[in-house]
């Protein structure tokens, strides 16, 4: 073919590729430096899929990491980047210790009940302990409530024998009863909290009242022992005895109503002679 042919049919196939190359949009490839040092600093899977690197998403975005992590603040994120609750964790997830009046009303409304029964709700017996005092870890006798806790835990074998001493009366082992009943009378039965009572409503004094009540005499019709149970008998609702008296005591204290229940607490009707 000659020469100048040759030339004609070269020229012709540059036009074409030429063309094509404007067409499908292919252009000529060229190495961009940024992206081939972006990529050595990556490490695998640091590119994006058009072809910037992560680094850059991630400041855009402000919680995504290198490698595709998303990131947390350090108060999300505990050790191991997990979040936690103090609230829900504490002190290696135990749930807080029980009171000292939790821990006996709990004992003793499980293990003293029927005619046993000490307080007639959970909420009577905690208003009447919180009058009470708390006393030393163990205490074995004494009017405190620790000396009643152990009584209400003995209790759950022999309710017969540990009930009594384990209420609101100690019946000779956790106080005597006039004292446990005077420690709670002063502590409910007041000038202001009675105010506006025209019948005898509190004593004067500790020693008023131990002495007042050192004073009563046996009721042989009354019970024995104390019990807040309405099935018990003889029942310590009435009667001229420290069991009726103590009875409206821990009414007033559950109740809030000490004005109400103080007269009876004193002596009055129903807690006179039947």
């Amino acid at each position: 073919m000659p020469r100048r042919g040759m030339r004609i049919l070269v020229l012709a196939a540059l036009s074409l590729v030429s063309a094509c190359s404007q067409i499908l949009g292919i252009e000529e490839a060229h190495v961009d430096a940024t992206l081939e040092s972006s990529t050595n600093g990556a490490g695998t899977g640091g590119k994006t899929a058009s072809g910037g690197s992560m680094n850059q998403t991630a400041a855009t975005a402000g919680t995504e990491q290198p490698g595709g992590h998303t990131g947390h603040s350090a108060a999300e994120a505990g050790a191991g980047g997990s979040t936690s609750s103090p609230a829900e964790v504490g002190d290696g997830g135990a749930p807080p210790e029980s009171t000292l009046c939790e821990r006996y009303c709990d004992a003793v409304t499980t293990n003293c009940k029927g005619k046993y029964e000490q307080y007639r709700t959970f909420d009577q017996c905690v208003e009447v302990c919180k009058r009470l005092p708390p006393g030393e870890l163990e205490d074995d006798e004494g009017n405190t409530v620790s000396c009643r806790v152990r009584q209400a835990e003995f209790a759950e074998s022999e309710p017969f024998l540990y009930c009594k001493s384990a209420g609101p009366l100690g019946a000779g082992r956790c106080g005597s009863n006039c004292v446990s009943y005077c420690s709670l009378m002063q502590a409910t039965c007041s000038a202001e909290s009675t105010l506006g009572n025209l019948e005898l409503s509190y004593f004067a004094s500790s020693q008023e009242c131990i002495e007042a009540c050192s004073t009563l005499a046996p009721d042989e019709l009354g019970p024995q022992y104390y019990s807040s149970s309405s099935s018990a008998e003889p029942s310590s609702f009435v009667g001229n005895n420290i069991y009726c008296r103590t009875y409206h005591l821990a009414s007033a204290l559950e109740q809030a109503t000490p004005d109400e229940h103080c007269p009876h607490a004193m002596g009055g009707d129903p807690c006179i002679a039947q």
